[in-house]
């Protein structure tokens, strides 16, 4: 992954659609107002749901040293327009950090970013990239994955943190295989982690703001109609990254509450 290779509790209801819980209380969303993944390789054209579209747009460069094309979304269509600049500011610095990694290569660069939308609705957008960066006297190339989640009502980015209590309860719930691997051959990579270790990098994660440092994240949320996802780094034999889900009714004590239901 990128080892080598999103305020404050009250907005949680801002962020996701909500759907009634056993309680009565709503922090779930439901399925009727949130959009289904769209591939970034279906956004030639704009979208035009959910009261504002998207369309993809690319930064690149190609010389004797660098050669990459980074590909990430922008928005447009909502009435406050200042929000609206202060939201694809944000989603072009956050795609571009990964730059970073690359300041200082001894050797070629060949960097290539493809994202994904996989939730876009009027309270949130969840953006995930990937690709491949490679330097030519390295070893081999590292698989990318990182993401972006955006609060469509505030124009804030939002992490991990910021959606639900990380605790020893909920890194728990991480390590005990509620959340299900992606992929079969990463059933096993949390094994080696530690409540502690897992705690750390969650209350870290989202953030490239450290890339290429020792302080560098690892670990991506990113959520879906009906599933939050964190990606987490593994070595470079199992794919640099592993990708886990869990549907939203299984960490709903796990939850960040609105001032009205504290």
């Amino acid at each position: 992954m990128l080892r080598k290779s999103m305020m404050i509790s009250y907005l949680l209801l801002l962020t996701l659609s909500l759907g009634a819980c056993n309680k009565g209380e709503n922090r779930l969303p439901t399925t009727e107002n949130i959009e289904t993944r769209v591939p970034a390789a279906n956004q030639q054209k704009p979208e035009t749901s959910n009261d504002y579209q998207i369309t993809g747009s690319n930064y690149s460069k190609s010389d004797d040293k660098f050669n990459y094309n980074i590909k990430y979304p922008q928005i447009s269509g909502l009435s406050d327009h200042d929000k609206q600049k202060k939201i694809n500011s944000i989603l072009k610095d956050e795609a571009l950090k990964v730059l970073k990694f690359y300041e200082n290569p001894y050797g070629s660069v060949e960097l290539n970013i493809d994202y994904d939308t996989v939730l876009k609705n009027s309270n949130m957008l969840s953006i995930q990239y990937s690709g491949l960066g490679s330097v030519s006297n390295a070893a081999h190339p590292n698989s990318l994955f990182y993401t972006t989640n955006i609060n469509i009502k505030t124009g804030e980015k939002l992490r991990l943190k910021d959606i639900v209590n990380i605790d020893k309860n909920f890194a728990n719930t991480f390590l005990s295989g509620k959340f299900k691997a992606l992929r079969p051959e990463h059933s096993k990579v949390l094994d080696n982690f530690t409540n502690e270790k897992i705690q750390a990098r969650f209350n870290e994660a989202d953030s490239l703001d450290d890339i290429g440092t020792e302080k560098q994240s690892d670990v991506f949320s990113y959520y879906t109609k009906d599933s939050l996802g964190i990606s987490i780094g593994v070595g470079h034999a199992m794919g640099d990254h592993a990708e886990f889900e869990i549907n939203y009714q299984d960490i709903e004590d796990f939850m960040k509450k609105t001032e009205n239901e504290q």
